[in-house]
């Protein structure tokens, strides 16, 4: 200094480093005639802004952490810089990189970038230290083929491009972010640490190819049994953290018919021997065991609820897997889908025909088919819904299946037009009764007009009196609403 001012011809002369760290600067105007040192160390200050420093070419260490820095001035002269240190600043965006062709070590931590420029000329690079910023999306970083460390934890990134070609990379931070793919590293056989917890991680590239790897940290991804075990096998590893994993399996609702069997399966690890199932029903413990499937036979209404298991194997002792949750809904054993019933033969003797085309849902076969007439319980079975010789009149239709799971629904099989009104009630299934469709309340009177029996119609008579004796030989009137509906001849 002279008289208070820089003498700004010996600063040009200076070959020392500028070692001004934590010094409470606040302004760095006039560092820029100090171009021939070598070291500019101003971290630690209270710096905003940088001076243009392109003059000073013989810099090959520019530290400047830990202040308030917004941006840096243009650095693309700097053409022996070997390390820039930026972290800790305030940083939102970086200038050209790329003709520091010399640049070896790159740190730039805790800042506000929300992208790296272009580094693809970087060639010779070996460490690139850019965590802890809001860069989604990085750089294809297959030319930077010299990197040894690579940090990009913290970031939000969902990929790192380019890791197939970083065959000399020794370490991998990327901690904290939405990566789900890490495939690229299989051939890579240099890495001695992978820091990749907290992340979308479904499976692992090759880890066990490595002879130098000494670190794993891939706690709190998606990851299974399936993929981690393989790593125990690992000689020489010292760091290894693989607990607590994210649920895995997705949120499944699951309608189960009662009476079927509910059956809960986990997926993952379906090859993976000396492991411990523990299920819960409602977060209450039900049972534990060794094999995968579990089930309920027989299921009840009782059975609704929400399940999850648990796992464990003997040679990850510090993991405890959690399967997510089935939501299970008990629905009607078996629906009806589609029904329809024609009668395409009705005759007054033979009786009618009734074929059935039934669609079940959720029924297990075989299925019975049951028609039995209305007051009565002289039923009639078939193996197919399709029936033969029906007397007229109303009926219940039930199915069946080999649970005993079933619908029941109603059939009306109309007397045939101009069928004589006569029936033998011990007679032949066809004549022992008659239909009275007309609805309403039905009278037999005979021919003194004493009403014998009283039925509501719909209804079938089958001859007999109301105090249940068969009504005599004769001619009979039946009445519906006490209007005249027919003569009807009882035959004994």
């Amino acid at each position: 200094m002279t008289g208070g001012k820089l003498n700004v011809n010996a600063a040009k002369t200076f070959t020392s480093d500028l070692l001004l760290a934590g010094a409470n600067i606040s302004d760095l105007t006039g560092i820029e005639y100090f171009t021939s040192v070598f070291k500019i160390d101003a971290s630690f200050n209270n710096l905003t802004t940088i001076p243009n420093i392109s003059a000073s070419t013989s810099l090959q260490y520019l530290f400047l952490n830990s202040n308030h820095i917004t941006s840096l001035p243009d650095l693309s002269a700097l053409t022996h810089l070997i390390q820039l240190q930026v972290i800790n600043n305030q940083l939102v965006s970086l200038p050209s990189l790329n003709k520091l062709t010399s640049l070896d070590y790159l740190f730039l931590n805790n800042n506000q970038l929300t992208a790296l420029p272009d580094i693809s000329a970087l060639t010779n690079i070996r460490y690139v230290i850019a965590g802890n910023n809001p860069i989604t999306t990085f750089p294809d970083f297959s030319p930077n083929v010299n990197l040894i460390e690579l940090h990009v934890h913290q970031t939000g990134a969902t990929e790192i491009k380019g890791l197939q070609a970083l065959t000399k990379l020794s370490k991998l931070y990327c901690w904290e972010n939405k990566i789900t793919d890490l495939s690229a590293l299989s051939n890579n056989k240099s890495l001695t640490g992978l820091y990749a917890s907290n992340n979308l991680l479904t499976s692992l590239p090759i880890l066990t190819n490595k002879p130098n790897l000494k670190t794993i940290e891939i706690s709190n991804n998606k990851l299974t049994f399936e993929d981690l075990l393989p790593l125990t096998t690992i000689i020489g590893l010292t760091g290894f953290s693989y607990s607590p994993q994210d649920s895995v399996g997705v949120y499944t609702k699951q309608n189960v018919r009662l009476k079927h069997d509910i059956a809960l399966s986990t997926t993952e690890d379906a090859g993976v021997t000396g492991s411990t199932y523990t299920w819960y029903k409602n977060s209450e413990k039900i049972t534990s065991t060794t094999a995968a499937p579990f089930v309920i036979p027989s299921a009840k209404v009782s059975d609704a609820g929400d399940y999850y298991a648990t796992s464990t194997n003997t040679s990850l002792p510090l993991l405890t897997l959690t399967h997510r949750i089935w939501n299970v809904s008990i629905i009607n054993c078996i629906d009806l889908a589609s029904y329809s019933v024609t009668i395409p033969y009705n005759d007054c003797k033979i009786g009618a025909t009734v074929e059935s085309n039934i669609v079940l849902d959720g029924g297990i076969a075989p299925y019975t088919y049951t028609l039995t007439p209305a007051a009565s319980t002289n039923s009639t079975v078939s193996t197919t819904g399709d029936f033969t010789q029906m007397a007229p009149g109303e009926y219940s239709y039930s199915i069946r299946d080999t649970n005993n799971c079933g619908i029941d629904t109603t059939l009306t099989i109309k007397k045939p037009a101009k069928c004589d009104p006569v029936i033998i009630p011990t007679g032949d299934p066809q004549m022992n009764s008659y239909f009275i469709e007309q609805p309403g309340t039905a009278k037999i009177v005979d021919l003194s007009g004493n009403t014998i029996a009283q039925l509501t119609t719909p209804a079938v008579w089958y001859g007999y009196r109301s105090d249940g004796s068969l009504a005599d030989a004769g001619y009979y009137v039946i009445l519906v609403n006490n209007s005249k509906v027919t003569n009807i001849t009882v035959i004994r």
